[in-house]
Parts: structure tokens; C-alpha cells; sequence
């Protein structure tokens, strides 16, 4: 089992209907189930899959206002371990791995998370736009026509916001997730 905990820690005044709103948000991303409210700046919920949990530390990730813990689990334990890992550090993602290889899994999630952050929290503007659209799943073409912009501009664009060393991350990071969710031998 996989599962996350968000902390919110920016420095919205209506900071209760924004996690509230945020919760929402995130519950429409595929093979997320409905995150659980927890106080006013906690959220929490399962993840069906590795894919659909990095996407929701990418989206946190992105806004740069949470702290996030990831649990996994080959029990149905992930919650409370996500939970546990949810530090006070907006951009700041931990890991709580049980099972087999966990101190080195969960050390290693937490390393190459760290790297995916610190490109993502290095973006201008106009790089978040345009690495938002490709993550949508438009091509280059469609993202630089909805932005207006040249197919060359918008190539400089994804080489300046690092589009592929994120690609790259993100392969790394699914592996490392999926490696760790995977049911010991014994079971």
C-alpha cells in the first residue's frame, strides 16, 4: 500500500478552505482515492499506484507551499507511515518504508525526490507553464500553440526549466516507488 500525507505550510490567511479546496483537487487525479481532511493544514490519502503518487508529489511538489510525507507499505500500514513522515519543511518530501530494504529505499525515494524538488522550486514562471502542459499530456506543438508562443520558443523553454532531467528523475523516482510497493518475496 502506498499513501501520502500533505502538511500545508504557506501563508494563506484562509488557509482551512484552501487545504479543503486542495484535497478536492487532488482527489480528481487518477488512482488517487478521496483525501481525508485532517485539522486545518493536514491531508492524507491511499494511492493505488506508483505513477499516481508521484503525480500528486509533483503537483505538491510544484506548489511549494507543503510538506510531504510518503508511506509505503506491504501491509496495509501506509497511512500511519505517511503520516509519521510528514515533516514541517514546505518542499521537503520524506519517506517511511516497511518491508524489505526499507532504510535503503526509503533513503534513496527521499534523495532523488530532494533532486526533483529543487528543479522544480528553480523554474521561472513561463518554465512551470510550459512543464505543466507536457505533464498534462499535450505535445510541444499544442503546449506552444495554447501558450502562444513559437515551437522554438517553446523549446527553450523546457531546455531552461530542465524538462529532461525531470523526465529522467521521474522515471527514477516511479522505479524506486514501485520497487519499494512491491510485496516481499514471502508474501
Amino acid at each position: 500500500m502506498i499513501a501520502v500525507h500533505a502538511r500545508y505550510r504557506g501563508r494563506e490567511r484562509r488557509r482551512a478552505e484552501l487545504v479543503r479546496r486542495s484535497a478536492g483537487a487532488l482527489s480528481t487525479l487518477p488512482g488517487v482515492e478521496d483525501f481525508e481532511v485532517c485539522g486545518v493544514e493536514d491531508i492524507r490519502a491511499a494511492v493505488s499506484s506508483p505513477e499516481a503518487v508521484l503525480n500528486v508529489i509533483m503537483a505538491l511538489l510544484a506548489d511549494g507551499n507543503w510538506a510531504v510525507g510518503l508511506g509505503i507499505s506491504d501491509t496495509n500500514d501506509a497511512l500511519p507511515l505517511a503520516t509519521a513522515a510528514a515533516g514541517h519543511r514546505a518542499g521537503v518530501v520524506s519517506v517511511k518504508v516497511e518491508g524489505r530494504g526499507a532504510g535503503t529505499d526509503a533513503e534513496d525515494i527521499a534523495a532523488a525526490l530532494a533532486l526533483l524538488g529543487h528543479l522544480v522550486h528553480k523554474r521561472t514562471f513561463e518554465g512551470r507553464q510550459a512543464t505543466a502542459l507536457l505533464r498534462g499530456g499535450y505535445n510541444q506543438n499544442e503546449a506552444a500553440e495554447e501558450l502562444g508562443i513559437s515551437k522554438q520558443a517553446m523549446s527553450q523553454r523546457l531546455q531552461a526549466a530542465g524538462w529532461r532531467a525531470e523526465q529522467a528523475g521521474w522515471k527514477l523516482v516511479l522505479n524506486l516507488i514501485a520497487r519499494a510497493a512491491a510485496p516481499s518475496p514471502a508474501q
